[in-house]
């Protein structure tokens, strides 16, 4: 287990895109599942006193703080055993070439990185090497492309295998964006109500295992800087995004005006700016504000689709 212990090292944890995540010393303490121990033990690590003993002592003599991914991937192997049938393949998408990693019917990674990085992150993310395939399943394909045009997907639990709660809790608000518009990392953390959770929210969102499927491209930070992305490689978070109608000019545009939000003199309603009740109302009739409270303190009230405040 020595292999184990050394993976626990602060600077060793990689997001599951491959993007280097924050040093223990620097994760929010407002993530729920921060002081909770077992929050990541797998059903049969869980259902078996010895595995469960085992485990506690190995965090132990893990860093302090969130147990690192790349040691917790580890032991999830060590424990549980590599995933059956494990494959991947290449995928060629409007928005450039993805690899993705399936088992069965259930996709477990994708990401716009080289071959060699992908199969290094399905190591960290899954705790397997994959199988090389010579396509992605027709079903599988499907899903992806139509989560590109737009199309919300359903992703099973074990797709999300390892994530905490509070992650998946993120995640599942990432999916609710539609497409061509954009919402702040502040916007998710106050819609799983951990409204101090900002970089909590960063860090779950660079774990995605799915981008794509699960649309964390489409988060940006609250000053309108597009912020990283877990994708990769080919996949671009601006290409993504203009790709999807988001005028990325205006926004920048706005951004650099300190105007947050949009409101339409006829309704008396303020937006995010990229809100689609907005896209396509006429300027004479747009009125633009620094903050909610502007808004608010001139009589408007905010949108019930896009909820800026």
């Amino acid at each position: 287990m020595k292999k184990l212990k050394n993976l626990g090292d602060r600077h060793s944890c990689l997001s599951f895109g491959g993007q280097e995540c924050l040093p223990h010393d620097d994760l929010p303490h407002d993530d729920p599942t921060h002081d909770d121990p077992t929050h990541d033990d797998p059903p049969r690590v869980a259902g078996d006193p010895a595995l469960v003993a085992l485990a506690a002592a190995l965090r132990a003599d893990a860093p302090a703080g969130i147990i690192d991914p790349a040691f917790r991937a580890a032991l999830r192997a060590e424990l549980v055993g590599s995933v059956p049938d494990l494959r991947y393949a290449p995928l060629a998408t409007p928005v450039g070439q993805v690899w993705v990693a399936f088992a069965g019917d259930k996709l477990r990674l994708i990401s716009g990185k080289t071959e060699a990085e992908f199969v290094a992150g399905a190591r960290q993310v899954v705790g397997a090497a994959p199988a090389r395939a010579a396509e992605v399943p027709a079903r599988l394909a499907r899903r992806i492309l139509t989560a590109i045009a737009g199309q919300r997907q359903v992703v099973a639990a074990d797709e999300l295998a390892g994530l905490t709660p509070f992650q998946r809790a993120v995640l599942a608000q990432a999916q609710r964006i539609p497409r061509g518009e954009v919402r702040s990392y502040a916007w998710i953390a106050r819609a799983v109500g951990q409204p101090k959770a900002v970089r909590a929210v960063g860090t779950a969102l660079a774990r995605n295992p799915l981008p794509l499927v699960i649309p964390c491209h489409r988060v940006i930070r609250t000053d309108g800087a597009l912020g990283h992305y877990s994708g990769g490689g080919q996949l671009r978070k601006p290409d993504i995004l203009a790709y999807e109608g988001v005028n990325l000019d205006q926004l920048q545009a706005l951004t650099r005006a300190g105007l947050r939000f949009r409101g339409s003199r006829n309704t008396k309603i303020f937006c995010l700016p990229t809100c689609y009740s907005m896209k396509h109302a006429q300027e004479r009739h747009t009125v633009y504000f620094h903050s909610a409270d502007e808004a608010v303190q001139q009589g408007y009230r905010p949108c019930k689709l896009c909820r800026p405040a």
